[in-house]
């Protein structure tokens, strides 16, 4: 072999040692919602209504995206590559307002939108931001806002905002993303007390 096909080899072999052509990735995370419950309130306060129902559960755009989405210092949402949810975030969301729901204690019982039970209040929820939120230097925090309606057959219509955050710098992502929209739920349900 002569010393050029040796500079060649040894180029071509370069990348592989180094790692850059390598087969193995960091690994994507996959992270649940899981209801957060700071305990019941049913045991203090009597129900306001026999029975709600979960109505309707959106989770605005661009925070329904599969990967976990990621505010940015220059106020920009980018999706985290390495980290995402193990099944739809929306589909998770109708799950963990139920929970919301029925720890709330506004509520002798909660059923879903299917049920046939008659219900004497429906609850409709937006959760309007789900993220990490990076924009400050070294901090890493989970973030979550609501707006719940509450639509009783009497004919009211109660409106209540939630605000929550977890922090995130120790990495379980899901762990503070349903801290912080658990807090953000209780806050909007305690309002309607």
């Amino acid at each position: 072999m002569g010393v050029t096909m040796k500079k060649i080899i040894a180029l071509a072999l370069v990348p592989v040692l180094s790692g850059c052509l390598s087969a193995s990735s960091p690994r994507v995370k996959q992270w649940l919602l899981e209801y957060k419950g700071q305990g019941s309130v049913r045991a203090a306060q009597p129900a306001k209504y026999e029975v709600g129902r979960v109505s309707q559960v959106l989770l605005r755009s661009p925070y329904n995206e599969m990967g976990i989405a990621v505010l940015r210092a220059d106020d920009s949402i980018a999706f985290d590559p390495y980290n995402e949810y193990a099944v739809n975030p929306t589909a998770m969301l109708k799950g963990f307002v139920f929970d919301a729901m029925d720890a709330s204690g506004l509520f002798g019982a909660v059923v879903n939108p299917s049920s046939s039970v008659n219900s004497q209040a429906l609850a409709e929820v937006l959760v309007s931001r789900l993220a990490l939120d990076c924009r400050k230097k070294g901090e890493r925090k989970a973030v979550a806002s609501v707006c719940v309606r509450l639509v009783a057959n009497d004919g009211k219509t109660l409106y209540a905002k939630g605000e929550g955050e977890a922090d995130a710098k120790g990495g379980n992502y899901g762990a503070a993303l349903s801290s912080a929209l658990s807090f953000a739920l209780n806050s909007a349900f305690g309002q309607f007390r």
